[in-house]
């Protein structure tokens, strides 16, 4: 509890044990291509988090990490594994193999205190695999998968060859959880393209590459095929989503009999129907963002314990930013939204 509220960390991240990727990814095979001025220091400063490193970032030690910030359950997602099933070195059945191993090891993490403790698991790039695995990740009891923005193949997000993986979310009731990492190997990055320094790919390749992904499953038609799909657009901030929406609406009220004749709404309303986007520590815009989408469809998250997360600090930061915001919406989004989208109702109690 933080100030008599619920939270409940929608973005966390683990760091993966050395045998998790170890069989994939070894020694020597590059996982990530970043400039050389990327920061890597956990959340600015490695002290901060000598009980974790003292302990291999295990479950209790994440547990206690969360306590220290007043958290009381967290979502969590791959650190590494963001990038290794995406190895371009890797063939369709090890891609497959990676997400297995780590989908395996996330799930007896979170078992350490499954009234805590909850994960989406990755897939791989295949769709047809990512089905099986999203299947597979429900018997596991992690609340869905996690694909990344980034062009990667020759069908994008919207493509027709990604319905078994949709498919397979709605039977499930897993979520669609849409996050980058700067600096995949497998497909350009929007930036990577013009920008060479991390500030500038950086900037451009979170909100940028999200903005894409939101085309692909808003005016693509993929809410359209698949209406009870719940979607959720990570680590990008919140300020670029109501310019966003009006902008999608705007194409698609130009465009609607023609290209966009198979959508039976506007773009924002299958938004406000199925999706979600969350907010960092530090998003100066999230109180104009929740007053425009509402906050049933906003959520909080650390990026703990990334290089930018605000440990210990993170809860405090982003209440500073959000003092304007009525108190039952603070409450929505830092507990009951992600509660009810992750559908942990029956698993998490603050």
């Amino acid at each position: 509890m933080h100030d008599g509220m619920g939270v409940l960390d929608a973005d966390g991240h683990v760091v993966e044990a050395a045998d998790v990727f170890s069989d994939f990814a070894p020694p020597g095979t590059p996982i990530y291509d970043l400039p050389a001025t990327t920061p890597f220091q956990m959340c600015g400063d490695l002290e901060k988090l000598r009980d974790q490193l003292d302990h291999g970032f295990d479950a209790p030690s994440y547990l206690r990490a969360m306590d220290a910030q007043g958290i009381d359950g967290a979502v969590l997602y791959p650190s590494i594994g963001l990038f290794v099933p995406y190895m371009p070195e890797l063939s369709a059945d090890a891609s497959a193999a990676a997400c297995r191993s780590y989908n395996d090891w996330i799930a007896h993490y979170c078992a350490t205190d499954r009234h805590r403790l909850a994960a989406v698991a990755i897939v791989p790039r295949d769709p047809v695999a990512a089905a099986e695995e999203a299947r597979r990740a429900a018997e596991l009891d992690l609340v869905g998968v996690t694909v990344r923005p980034n062009h990667l193949d020759e069908e994008y997000l919207d493509g027709e060859s990604w319905t078994p993986l949709y498919d397979a979310l709605e039977e499930t009731g897993g979520v669609l959880a849409v996050h980058e990492a700067l600096g995949v190997r497998a497909g350009a990055t929007i930036g990577s393209d013009r920008f060479s320094g991390f500030a500038a790919r950086h900037m451009c390749s979170h909100p940028l590459e999200q903005m894409t992904a939101a085309v692909a499953i808003l005016l693509g038609g993929v809410c359209e095929r698949h209406p009870e799909l719940q979607v959720a657009f990570l680590e990008s901030g919140t300020g670029w989503l109501p310019y966003w929406l009006a902008r999608l609406d705007d194409h698609h009220e130009w465009m609607r009999d023609t290209e966009c004749s198979n959508l039976s709404m506007r773009p924002s309303e299958y938004f406000a129907r199925q999706c979600t986007i969350s907010s960092d520590p530090e998003d100066t815009l999230a109180p104009f963002v929740i007053s425009q989408v509402g906050a049933d469809h906003v959520l909080w998250a650390s990026d703990f314990p990334h290089p930018d997360a605000a440990y210990p600090n993170a809860v405090d930061e982003f209440l500073e930013k959000t003092t304007v915001v009525p108190e039952t919406d603070l409450r929505a989004v830092l507990w009951d939204t992600p509660l009810r989208f992750y559908k942990l109702e029956d698993r998490f109690r603050a």
